[in-house]
């Protein structure tokens, strides 16, 4: 456990003890020109003045559980604070200047909790914050579905499942300014079409997905409900697709009900399929992961091939298997002219 302190640093200080490269990232974030000599007190005042010129952004930038983190901080009575449970939200607040983290303390910045604590509390900032957790989830789950998202379709999906009233430039402001603490995926820009892509770290091979849509340019991105991509979202890419329940069951069943074993495992299983393994590979490769009993193969091999053909593939933007064979199935036979003149 961690004690909590209460720092009387400047504000403006406080954001000038973060590395000069994440200064400049919040500022490239923030739309902030940058100078590359910039000294970090400098970077730091840009970011600062920004922020309470405009506290509202913080809302655009800070994901919910870290708005959370910071008034159970800033509200705390106790003076002890779990570190390590809460690792990716409190350095969330440390590149913003909200606190300063040691091996054994918390210091709290009484003057940004001065600055920003009345507009992150109202009744309007709550809305805010409820809305852009929908937004990100709903993103997340678009980016586990098809591995790399190209914004103008990912935008054209979202406000159609949705009813979100949003421009594209909206959307595009909020996953610029939000990505700076996503551990997800990356921007990147297409310098001649100017294009923007979100790619998931899960993805192994960028190139091969973007060779097969190119293969595939008739073949839409396969659209699912806003609740779809939510529960994809809070099963970090692993939700109720057929065969995953059983799969699941098995695995735990083989590894003596180890239950966080046995999500990694079903989940390597999925990244294997969404990043194109065959079934052979996939087969061979789970073989390697389970000692399956000679009795149990059977079942093994069933729930593997079910999860196998219902799992969405990046490659096949977002399509399962089994979605394409019903596609094939649905082609009409062609009239083909030919035959002797006579």
């Amino acid at each position: 456990m961690a004690r909590i302190l209460y720092s009387e640093r400047p504000y403006v200080e406080e954001l000038s003890t973060n590395k000069t490269r994440n200064l400049i990232v919040i500022c490239e974030r923030l739309f902030l020109p940058v100078q590359a000599d910039a000294a970090k007190l400098e970077l730091a005042g840009e970011i600062a003045g920004r922020l309470i010129d405009e506290p509202q952004v913080l809302l655009w930038m800070l994901q919910s559980e870290a708005i959370d983190l910071l008034f159970e901080l800033w509200e705390q009575k106790d003076g002890q604070f779990a570190l390590e449970p809460n690792f990716n939200d409190l350095q969330q607040l440390r590149y913003l200047g909200f606190i300063h983290v040691e091996e054994d303390q918390v210091a709290v910045n009484i003057e940004a909790k001065d600055l920003f604590y009345f507009t992150l509390k109202s009744h309007k900032s709550g809305r805010i914050m409820e809305r852009h957790t929908r937004w990100e989830q709903v993103i997340f789950g678009m980016l586990f579905t098809y591995g790399i998202l190209d914004v103008y379709y990912c935008y054209d999906i979202f406000v159609q499942v949705t009813g979100e009233k949003i421009s594209y430039d909206e959307m595009e402001r909020f996953l610029l300014i939000r990505i700076v603490f996503w551990r997800s995926g990356i921007l990147l820009r297409n310098e001649k079409t100017k294009r923007l892509f979100m790619v998931s770290r899960e993805v192994l091979d960028r190139n091969e997905v973007f060779d097969e849509w190119n293969e595939h340019q008739d073949l839409n991105f396969r659209e699912y409900t806003e609740d779809e991509y939510v529960a994809l979202a809070m099963g970090n890419g692993v939700t109720g697709w057929p065969g995953v329940s059983e799969m699941f069951t098995y695995i735990l069943e083989e590894i003596e009900d180890d239950r966080y074993k046995a999500m990694v495992i079903m989940k390597s299983i999925i990244l294997m399929i969404q990043n194109g393994a065959s079934y052979l590979d996939t087969v061979v490769k789970v073989s390697r992961l389970l000692d399956a009993e000679e009795e149990d193969e059977k079942i093994f091999y069933d729930c593997l091939k079910t999860v196998f053909y219902h799992t969405p593939i990046y490659g096949k933007k977002g399509h399962t298997l089994s979605d394409m064979a019903k596609k094939q199935e649905d082609v009409p036979f062609q009239v083909i002219n030919g035959g002797k003149k006579i």
